[in-house]
């Protein structure tokens, strides 16, 4: 194990080779947890983790490849690529990666007071949610806790990641959340981030004709598909810039946008300053 700390002790970096790497976030001045680890899992066909009723961390993971499986009271979960799940504090339970198709995914265990009481007002239990989106707020929390922000800086953002997580997870709680043709759209949208899709991949792959996407779309959030999905991937280009030292080209290269000119010119229009101008002075 290989353990390194960045300036002024804000987070602490830990790697186990080849398998897992994190950062240690102890909370501190505004910050409502005691302690956030956020890392990454690697695939590792032996992969266990086993925790008592004294846990006090929620555990917030997202399954990026692969897949494995949950035991809790009683139960015995299958997470598969796509999918993320809630493990609450104070509940025993394990889960352990798919010896044959070992998963890779993306966590932040969460070590707060107020986190049990808040799950039981909304009544959101320990499960597995079909959220694709949410790999976003893992994304946001991690390089938040990779950067060199202020300590509280990096303490809110992680705390408005899992904010979000939660948002999400009410919003799909027991799968009651009306799944309409708009959502649907949205959901899609969602996925494709990181990722290049065109209004034909768009309706083909939801059945629904190019006009009604843009209508039903538009009707329900105000915009259009091009547009919604356009401000997601700047806002994500904003973390990226804010968070992490990729360049200008790395960036647009993860958010499929092929050329770093354009982004660099669309980045400009839409906020008033090329990328690097925002990197130095964030808003």
């Amino acid at each position: 194990m290989r353990k390194i700390s960045n300036k002024e002790q804000k987070t602490q970096y830990v790697k186990y080779p080849g398998h897992e790497e994190m950062y240690i976030v102890v909370g501190s001045g505004d910050a409502p947890f005691q302690n956030a680890v956020v890392g990454v899992t690697y695939p590792f066909p032996d992969y266990v983790i086993t925790r008592t009723e004294e846990n006090k961390t929620t555990i917030f993971e997202y399954v990026l490849e692969g897949e494995g499986d949950i035991f809790v009271d009683g139960r015995h979960l299958h997470v598969t690529a796509g999918q993320m799940y809630l493990l609450r504090a104070s509940e025993a339970h394990s889960y352990r990666s798919s010896p044959r198709n070992p998963w890779k995914k993306q966590w932040i265990n969460y070590t707060a007071e107020y986190v049990s009481p808040y799950l039981d007002a909304l009544r959101i239990t320990t499960g597995i949610y079909d959220c694709p989106e949410a790999k976003k707020y893992f994304d946001a929390a991690a390089h938040a806790a990779a950067s060199d922000a202020t300590r509280n800086e990096i303490c809110r953002e992680i705390t408005d990641a899992v904010h979000s997580l939660i948002f999400r997870i009410h919003a799909l709680r027991d799968g009651v959340e009306e799944m309409t043709d708009a959502h649907r759209i949205r959901r899609a949208l969602d996925a494709a981030l990181y990722k290049k899709i065109t209004l034909d991949e768009l309706s083909g792959s939801l059945h629904i004709s190019k006009s009604n996407v843009i209508r039903l779309f538009k009707k329900s959030y105000g915009m259009t598909p091009y547009e919604y999905l356009l401000r997601e991937k700047l806002e994500a280009a904003k973390l990226l810039l804010s968070n992490t030292r990729l360049s200008v080209a790395q960036i647009a290269e993860r958010l499929s946008i092929s050329d770093a000119h354009y982004f660099s010119t669309l980045f400009y229009a839409r906020t008033g300053m090329r990328p690097l101008e925002y990197r130095k002075n964030p808003k």
